[in-house]
């Protein structure tokens, strides 16, 4: 009789806690969606945003019956005794409590999360630890209205504290009529039946996974779908295996190559050229931190000057604007365009001490170069300070040996590091000081948030159009200091290149400059931007008695991306030498290229751009414009080649980890 009217009250008290998380859960799933969606999306697409409260329903369920089953079981065990149950059930509130503060407190965090990736939580979440965490720490502090947050869902747990103990009140005075036991016998069980399903998320033979996420070809329900906890699962779950590495055959390794490559190996060779092999020019190539084209289209001399003093190098000089990122982070990027890795974390993973000899600077180590790596922020972000040398840099320097050089850097360095000024000016001293053919390369920091050129810098006019408020959102407030960030990066960029020129090393310097990655914080839905949103932009400036003596050919409206950098910067500083490369090409060579552009999201052709994750569906380019797309989509006739490179990337990876 105790455990009857103790199991039957204790089953009530859970459902009502459940349902109540399952109701918070959906308005956060409500209020994500009022916020992400675009309306006139939506057309035609009714049946797809009820799936995708019907589904993310489940999903809430399952998380919200897991985070109350500790209530429920141990309620179970102690229901015969009712001095231990009367004295478990006080804590349910104060339980109750942490369970809502947590769920209100995560869902806003992975709202946020949105606005910064343009996804739910994935693994790029884990860069709070692997990120120097102070600064991403500050950084969010900055960005996103932490402590209204905070208090929200501490308001949130204060009213289920409150609502739990009026409920355990309440059923202090339940009557329930006598039962048999053999009935009661059955009601637990088939109550612990229901809440395993319940659990699961299905009564089929698989559980709740993240296939039933994808209920749309309209990416932002996708990702609307699922709840934080959700997300942050599959996260961690991904995490856990960028440290694993399978073994793979070389048979399959080289039918992959043969696939995407048109043939069995990575081995190119540069043309012979007898200029360059008597006279070798240093090389530097400078990844510059949120270098987007999502904000330099909207660049204009007079009202928006986003280029600064690199204007001249625009107007003059080689750029390709067609042009992808390899990924949407800046470590991805640089592993991906240095090492031809998908693993974001192997500079700190099981293989960090594993030689790669594929690294893109060898083939300068082996022709006698110095090569080095500069970081406008600390090297030991990513373990680079002790990765880098074993792929073939002979020295890393970071802001601690910029501070030094020049002591002002100091006075003005920020969460991320020194001012990217200070950053070439390093690099500028180096070059200066070099007896032997140098490569260098650099990485910025000053564009990244929280956006802050530095107090001295004199911004040239910006302006903050409507395009870029409605795709920044929430943070639309932080528009202008975004806009003169991304003028003085550029800026310090365009300075160090007209200081190249304009000296004894503009004959014998080659430079390079691209985006990381797209400018973060702005939405990737835009289908007449489809091509665009992920893309950076290629500068290059090659000496003219290079050019002199070295076939090219210079389009424009040429396609690539970051993996055919190094294989152009090679063609016109190395004669003759061997490199290896996962199908990266000289966009400047004489004899045409391939036209392909890949970024682990979206892949850029002649045709049109299309989403690595649904590439049946092409956005074909605006005729009208170098750069938009047409916003209606049409069937993509070859769709597989983002997913069979990205396939290449990982076997090729792995292959060279094994076998050491």
């Amino acid at each position: 009789m105790i455990f009857s009217h103790n199991y039957r009250s204790l089953s009530r008290i859970t459902l009502i806690h459940i349902l109540s998380g399952v109701l918070l859960l959906f308005l956060a799933r409500a209020l994500f969606f009022i916020q992400a969606v675009e309306v006139s999306q939506l057309t035609g697409l009714s049946s797809d945003v009820w799936r995708a409260f019907f589904v993310g329903a489940r999903f809430d369920l399952k998380i919200v019956a897991i985070a109350f089953a500790p209530i429920f079981l141990f309620g179970l065990f102690t229901a015969s005794f009712s001095k231990i149950f009367s004295r478990f059930i006080r804590v349910i509130p104060a339980y109750s409590g942490v369970i809502f503060f947590l769920l209100a407190g995560v869902s806003i965090a992975n709202y946020y999360y949105y606005v910064t990736y343009g996804s739910y939580f994935d693994v790029f979440v884990f860069g709070l630890v692997d990120d120097d965490t102070k600064a991403v720490l500050s950084n969010a502090w900055a960005d996103f209205p932490i402590l209204r947050s905070f208090f929200t869902a501490l308001c949130i747990a204060i009213s289920a504290y409150i609502s739990s103990r009026y409920l355990l009140k309440v059923s202090s005075k339940w009557q329930f009529s006598s039962r048999h036991w053999a009935i009661t016998t059955v009601s637990v069980i088939v109550a612990i039946a229901v809440y395993v399903v319940a659990a699961r998320g299905s009564v089929g033979s698989l559980p709740l996974k993240r296939y039933h996420a994808n209920v749309s070809q309209y990416k932002v329900l996708n990702i609307v779908t699922p709840n934080a906890f959700m997300a942050l699962d599959w996260a961690k779950s991904d995490y856990k295996k960028q440290s694993k590495f399978e073994p793979i055959s070389d048979e399959a390794v080289e039918a992959q190559m043969v696939k995407v490559l048109g043939q069995p190996t990575p081995v190119y060779q540069t043309p012979k050229n007898d200029y360059l092999a008597d006279n070798p020019p240093h090389v530097v190539m400078a990844l510059m931190e949120g270098m987007g084209n999502n904000i330099l289209i909207e660049d204009d001399k007079e009202t928006n000057d986003l280029l600064g003093s690199l204007r001249e190098g625009f107007e003059s000089d080689f750029v390709f604007k067609r042009f992808m990122a390899g990924t949407s982070a800046t470590i991805d990027s640089i592993v991906m365009m240095l090492f031809h890795s998908d693993i974001p974390t192997i500079s700190h993973s099981s293989a960090q001490k594993k030689v790669l000899p594929s690294s893109a600077v060898l083939p300068y180590k082996e022709a006698g170069y110095d090569v080095v790596f500069i970081y406008g922020g600390n090297s030991m972000w990513r373990n680079l300070s002790n990765y880098l040398p074993r792929q073939g840099f002979d020295k890393v320097y970071d802001e601690n040996s910029i501070k030094k050089a020049f002591p002002d850097a100091e006075e003005d360095a920020d969460t991320w590091g020194v001012p990217d000024e200070y950053t070439f000016k390093f690099a500028r001293k180096l070059l200066d000081e070099s007896n032997k053919p140098l490569m260098v390369y650099i990485m910025t920091v000053t564009n990244h948030s929280p956006f802050r050129a530095p107090d001295y810098y004199q911004a040239q006019p910006v302006k903050v159009s409507e395009r870029l408020n409605t795709l920044l959102g929430p943070m639309q407030d932080q528009g202008e200091d975004l806009l003169k960030a991304y003028q003085y990066s550029s800026d310090s960029l365009g300075a160090f290149v007209k200081g190249i020129k304009a000296s004894v090393l503009g004959d014998k310097t080659v430079i390079a400059a691209s985006g990381d990655h797209r400018m973060r914080y702005l939405t990737t839905d835009s289908k007449d931007e489809f091509g665009l949103t992920f893309g950076v932009p290629l500068y290059m400036y090659v000496p003219d008695s290079i050019l002199k003596n070295t076939e090219y050919s210079f389009d424009r409206t040429r396609i690539g991306s970051h993996r055919d950098i190094f294989p152009t910067l090679y063609s016109f500083s190395l004669s003759d030498q061997s490199y290896i490369s996962l199908g990266g090409e000289n966009l400047l060579s004489a004899k045409g290229i391939s036209n392909i552009g890949y970024n682990n999201s979206r892949t850029i052709k002649e045709s049109g751009a299309y989403s690595n994750a649904n590439p049946e569906q092409l956005y074909s380019w605006d005729e009208h414009s170098e750069l938009l797309s047409n916003p209606q989509s049409e069937l993509n006739e070859e769709p597989e080649w983002g997913s069979e490179y990205r396939k290449l990337q990982n076997y090729y990876l792995r292959s060279q980890i094994i076998k050491q």
